[in-house]
């Protein structure tokens, strides 16, 4: 008993991490692709870290050290998911001092209660609480702060944001191994030392940010347009689609994926790719309302659209054609899917999640 609760534990900290990463991040394959290498992927690391925490003898609280492994995703996930490396360091990073944070908590908690049950029992109880009441609003902190933070262009600034993230990560995971191994004074030591450097390159980020305030000015202003295409960007988007939905008036929300953009970028170079996205990006623009058309990432398009319009936009989406003078490169089409709201549902992440599926099928549909 004491050990199923343990592994769902384990699993309940891995995919809180991964539903994180999900959300901000676009995965380059279909969902159930995805799922099932990130599944074989979890397998093998759990079988791996259940040997080495019995050989070291400190199975238990000793889950703690499954978070060792978090960094390991970096692997399957950057091949799985669009992006660049740092960012999706940058994001693994929130999600696992979040997820550990939680844990840590849990277990202290559990002590104080292992009269009325096992302790295993009582820390999965307590994390699954309070993963519940607080993973919405470690999602609108990261969409609202900490994905602004990292699209900021400013070189010193990432500089220092890629330092405090992984030095948190490093903090947090000592102060767990501080109260797994607590009477070694050598951990407490390094605990220490991880903690004030932390709190130096905290504030050194915080002065940044402060000091350049008026060269980048709001970093909200600063990345809600998309530079490539001049459409909104991924955090336009976000506040927009929160806004319509608290209007509750009707809409249609489209979610589009360039055909074969790839092979263009391939064939031709990153040169012509973004003059593919610039192009596509005006005729969408005009189809539209510019103020709800949004680049998200790469060449992955997103549209609001009034239920009375809905119509025309689609059909007009179907007929999208244009030639690039330079290297003669014609349009390839472009793959869509359409959710309602309210009708599909009422959440954000699942209108998006619906029509990002809806979208996939009809791109499958085309290629067979």
């Amino acid at each position: 008993m004491n050990f199923l609760c343990e592994m769902i534990v384990v699993l309940e900290v891995i995919v809180m991490n991964l539903c994180i990463f999900k959300k901000n991040a676009k995965r380059r394959y279909p969902l159930c692709v995805v799922l099932l290498i990130l599944s074989f992927y979890t397998v093998i690391l759990l079988a791996v870290g259940i040997y080495l925490i019995r050989a070291l003898g400190i199975y238990g609280n000793g889950n703690g050290l499954f978070t060792m492994f978090g960094f390991f995703y970096l692997l399957p996930l950057h091949y799985l998911f669009e992006g660049t490396t740092r960012k999706h360091f940058y994001i693994i990073c929130f999600a696992w001092i979040y997820t550990l944070s939680v844990f840590i908590v849990s277990v202290q908690m559990g002590y104080a209660l292992t009269d009325y049950a096992p302790l295993a029992f009582i820390v999965m109880v307590l994390q699954t609480l309070f993963f519940g009441l607080s993973y919405y609003f470690v999602n609108r902190f990261m969409d609202k702060i900490y994905i602004t933070l990292m699209q900021c262009h400013d070189e010193g600034i990432q500089k220092n944001l890629n330092k405090t993230s992984l030095l948190w990560f490093i903090n947090i995971f000592f102060v767990n191994m501080h109260f797994i191994l607590d009477k070694n004074i050598l951990l407490k030591i390094i605990t220490i030392l991880v903690l004030i450097v932390n709190a130096f390159y905290s504030f050194t980020l915080l002065y940044d940010i402060l000091m350049k305030r008026d060269q980048i000015g709001s970093l909200e202003d600063k990345v809600s347009k998309d530079t490539l295409t001049g459409l909104g960007s991924r955090i336009a988007f976000d506040k927009m689609m929160e806004n319509k939905i608290q209007e509750k008036s009707p809409f249609y929300f489209i979610y589009m994926d360039l055909d074969e953009f790839k092979k263009i970028n391939d064939k031709y170079g990153h040169l012509t790719g973004d003059r593919y996205l610039k192009e596509f990006s005006g005729r969408i623009r005009e189809i539209g309302e510019p103020d709800m058309t949004f680049r998200i990432s790469g060449d992955e398009f997103v549209m609001l659209v009034a239920q009375k319009d809905i119509k025309k936009v689609v059909d007009a989406l179907k007929h999208i054609d244009f030639i690039l003078p330079s290297t003669r490169t014609r349009f390839r089409g472009v793959s869509f899917g359409i959710a309602h709201f309210p009708k599909d549902s009422t959440v954000q992440d699942h209108l998006i999640y619906m029509a990002d599926q809806r979208m996939y099928a009809s791109k499958t549909r085309k290629k067979r």
